[in-house]
């Protein structure tokens, strides 16, 4: 039994050991089936001229090397943007369309491009929509042309003139001297004619400096004694200009009183000098006379042709010297066909005392005339003031949209396509352009305002300064 039992143990075993095998006999199969599939391996990459797989892979890294390679060109090409090239600008097609529109428009050019397109491309083709904005393009030249003369000045009443920034008065002051035998008639002990010389020159050597000065005669006796030659004659014997003593002395004793009364004739003088002459502004018109036209002329006729327009304000008054009441009607009427005056005076005194006035009444004149255009310089810088302010809002207003806008469709174009910042240069060139503009703007505003102010200044100093030398000169007659 017990040799039974061990022999049945033996067949066991012997037939264990023949259907195992060892771990290291397992291993070296597994080695060696890895060794010949990397020979395999080898073998197909002998035979083969490429790896598809690899190819691929060479292939993307192409594309990619192209794609910075475009990039980096596109990064290197710089656009010359200036003020001048900003002026130069087409009115942008498309500024009064919605984001979406302009967003349209790019998407589909860019498409219409395959994609293809430029930083160079992009800018130009937004400022072929949204560039050359009217309102931007008309603040650039406003203050590119600026100027802060208050021309409103030169066409006020009263001789005023800006010349060469400076304010100036021309008053013109013309005396019309009756040379008619009746002015030899005396009064108080005194002829007509000498009470009148003596009243009219002190009235003219008191007129502030810078008035212009004429005197007429008429009626003066020529060579002979016939009333033709008398109702011809008419001289301009003091031509319009600065006072001077001796001369005008001397001009007004040129002529006695023998003669007629060619007044009509006279005006008509007066008024070819003061067309004639180059001086503007106030023309002051004193018929100095003892009678009425003994002439047959037309004095109303005459004083209804003198020349007036925006730079020529012509006045006549008549200071009748001892006038007949039959006679004083005419003469009323004269002056009334012009806005003139009559003033009366019955002797000597009395015609120093209205010529003395009459000085009174120009300097009033001058007073009005100062007040006003120191009113017409405010409201001229404060129109110019506004001007500015309107322009420079609407061109700043424009830059900033027309900006706004290229960056907002930017942003638009890019989220829509994957790629957070597609075409940066023409984000960098739409910057460089809005802050040209606005430091363009912003610069010449606050020099426009500058401007403006020192201008009004200066205009106002000189009106004053004229002014109170013409109330110094003033002063005397005024205090009484």
């Amino acid at each position: 039994m017990r040799t039974f039992i061990l022999m049945a143990l033996f067949i066991i075993l012997t037939a264990c050991s023949t259907t195992e095998e060892s771990p290291d006999e397992s291993n070296q199969k597994i080695e060696d089936t890895e060794e010949g599939t990397e020979d395999k391996s080898t073998e197909a990459e002998a035979t083969s001229d490429e790896d598809p797989d690899e190819s691929n892979t060479n292939s993307e890294e192409n594309e990619t090397t192209e794609e910075e390679t475009a990039l980096n060109e596109s990064e290197d090409i710089e656009i010359e943007i200036s003020l001048e090239s900003v002026l130069e600008e087409e009115q942008g097609t498309m500024i009064n369309a919605s984001r979406q529109e302009i967003e349209d428009e790019l998407t589909s050019f860019i498409e219409d491009n395959n994609g293809d397109v430029t930083d160079e491309m992009v800018y130009e083709k937004l400022l072929e929509m949204l560039g050359g904005h009217p309102d931007m393009l008309e603040g650039i030249k406003y203050f590119q042309d600026f100027s802060a003369e208050l021309v409103d000045l030169t066409d006020q009443p009263g001789g005023l003139k800006v010349e060469d920034g400076e304010l100036s008065l021309r008053n013109n002051v013309y005396i019309l001297m009756d040379n008619s035998g009746s002015m030899a008639d005396e009064i108080d002990g005194q002829t007509k004619m000498d009470a009148a010389k003596e009243s009219v020159n002190q009235f003219v050597e008191d007129m502030p400096n810078g008035t212009q000065v004429s005197l007429i005669n008429y009626g003066f006796s020529k060579d002979s004694d016939e009333e033709s030659d008398s109702c011809s004659a008419v001289e301009e014997t003091f031509p319009i200009g600065e006072y001077e003593e001796n001369e005008f002395n001397e001009a007004l004793n040129q002529y006695g009183s023998e003669g007629f009364t060619p007044l009509a004739l006279a005006i008509e003088e007066v008024g070819k000098v003061i067309e004639n002459s180059e001086s503007t502004g106030s023309h002051t018109i004193y018929v100095v006379s003892d009678g009425q036209e003994t002439c047959n002329g037309d004095p109303v006729a005459a004083v209804q042709d003198l020349p007036e327009d925006e730079n020529i304000e012509t006045v006549l008054n008549i200071i009748g010297f001892d006038i007949q009441d039959d006679e004083v009607q005419s003469l009323v009427d004269i002056t009334e066909a012009n806005g003139g005056e009559y003033l009366s005076a019955t002797n000597p005194d009395e015609l120093s005392r209205i010529l003395k006035r009459e000085k009174l009444n120009l300097f009033n004149k001058y007073r009005d005339w100062s007040n006003e255009n120191l009113k017409n310089i405010t409201q001229a810088s404060n129109d110019q003031h506004l001007d500015r302010t309107g322009v420079v809002n609407a061109a700043n207003t424009a830059n900033r949209q027309t900006d706004n806008s290229i960056d907002g469709v930017l942003n638009d174009v890019s989220m829509n396509s994957s790629q957070e910042f597609r075409y940066p240069k023409a984000r960098e060139w739409a910057e460089e352009r809005y802050l040209i503009v606005r430091d363009f703007l912003s610069e010449n505003y606050e020099d426009a305002g500058d401007d403006i102010d020192s201008e009004k200044e200066k205009l106002r100093d000189s009106v004053n300064q004229e002014f109170d030398e013409i109330e110094s000169d003033y002063k005397e007659d005024i205090e009484e």
